[in-house]
């Protein structure tokens, strides 16, 4: 006869290792995102920002769920890396004579 109640304590074991495995790992990868170029980040819709704010994390938190929305989060809000050539400014001057024609 097996002791039901023992048995939720090694699943979550379990998991907890699996977890700290997959962890592990994808932090051993992503560091590896270190030695690629610039050019090679752009490739796969990172920048060097996105890595080193990954890696600054704590190393329990797996740095891919940081950066799986990064690209997504920049594209929606218009968010990119300080060092990025602008193509248009980000905000418009108003001049005196617009906020004449405004109050008009």
């Amino acid at each position: 006869m097996t002791h039901t109640a023992s048995t939720p304590f090694f699943a979550l074991f379990g998991q907890m290792v699996a977890r700290v495995w997959r962890v592990s790992k994808n932090r051993r990868q992503f560091a590896e995102l270190n030695d690629w170029s610039d050019e090679q980040l752009k490739d796969i819709g990172l920048t060097r920002s996105d890595v080193r704010r990954a890696l600054a994390q704590p190393f329990y938190t797996d740095p891919t769920s940081l950066v799986n929305g990064s690209s997504a989060l920049r594209e929606t809000i218009g968010y990119s890396a300080a060092n990025s050539a602008q193509d248009k400014p980000m905000m418009t001057l108003v001049t005196e004579s617009k906020t004449r024609q405004l109050a008009a």
